[in-house]
């Protein structure tokens, strides 16, 4: 069983879609991704909230993540299938993100956590925000225990799914055992 920290230096070198580039972030990407990790495996659901121009994203991650038969499902979902006027909701007050917070206390028995992909200044990202302990991936900003990227990159779609391909390649290391998450 090999340390998170060589497992993900090891793929990031050797991995087909090359992403060399958060190799020199591995110090930003290894404590997000070990800590969201750490939730899943702790019981923890994840909602899945981008904001509107990378909403694709949101859809690809939730129809991609539970594709593969050789391993157990993770609970990932999408806000828009729990909200599907979310964006309508979010414009009225701030009363209604403690009244969506409620909502998803209770049906996810205060065993959740949120993945925000996008800019801190969408207003999907106020529900996101809400929270102290988010995966976050945000664009533009340089927030606390986030990863950042710039929305003016050519390469920002590529790069959003070469950190969605390294993620996803750990989730399964730590599922079968071959990396530690402590």
């Amino acid at each position: 069983m090999q340390e998170l920290a060589s497992w993900t230096l090891q793929t990031l070198r050797h991995d087909a879609s090359h992403p060399t580039w958060l190799e020199e972030r591995k110090f930003e990407w290894i404590p997000l991704a070990k800590r969201a990790l750490q939730r899943i495996f702790n019981g923890d659901s994840l909602i899945l909230i981008t904001d509107n121009d990378r909403e694709w994203f949101m859809h690809y991650v939730v129809q991609s993540i539970n594709r593969s038969s050789n391993r157990p499902y993770v609970p990932v979902i999408g806000i828009d299938t729990l909200f599907p006027q979310i964006d309508r909701v979010l414009h009225k007050d701030e009363t209604e993100i403690s009244l969506i917070n409620d909502y998803l206390n209770t049906m996810f028995s205060q065993k959740y956590f949120f993945w925000y992909v996008g800019r801190n200044d969408a207003s999907r990202s106020k529900l996101a925000l809400s929270h102290e302990d988010c995966f976050l991936w945000i664009f533009d900003t340089q927030l606390q225990n986030s990863f950042t990227l710039q929305s003016t990159d050519s390469l920002a779609d590529i790069k959003l799914m070469q950190m969605y391909r390294i993620f996803n390649l750990t989730l399964e290391a730590a599922m079968f055992g071959n990396i530690r998450l402590d």
